[in-house]
């Protein structure tokens, strides 16, 4: 659970949601809107995308990140 916990963290939720608003055609352009450095990027979504919660689709030569979801609602039983 501490884990998801960690997936999920503030910054990864406003990621996603940054994904789904502006549907960037690769990471390079995640990366120009964010301003986040395309590695750090590409680390990130590649542990969001083993959870399931990010698609990541490779077009020509590049790589464009699609958001599943952006919020989310956790039950611990």
């Amino acid at each position: 659970m501490r884990s998801l916990a960690e997936v999920l963290s503030d910054d990864n939720r406003a990621l996603l949601k940054v994904i789904m608003e502006t549907r960037p055609a690769s990471i390079s352009t995640l990366a120009e809107t964010t301003g986040r450095r395309v590695s750090n990027l590409s680390r990130t979504l590649k542990t969001l995308s083993h959870y399931g919660i990010v698609d990541l689709k490779r077009e020509q030569n590049r790589v464009r990140p699609i958001a599943k979801a952006a919020r989310f609602r956790i039950i611990a039983a």
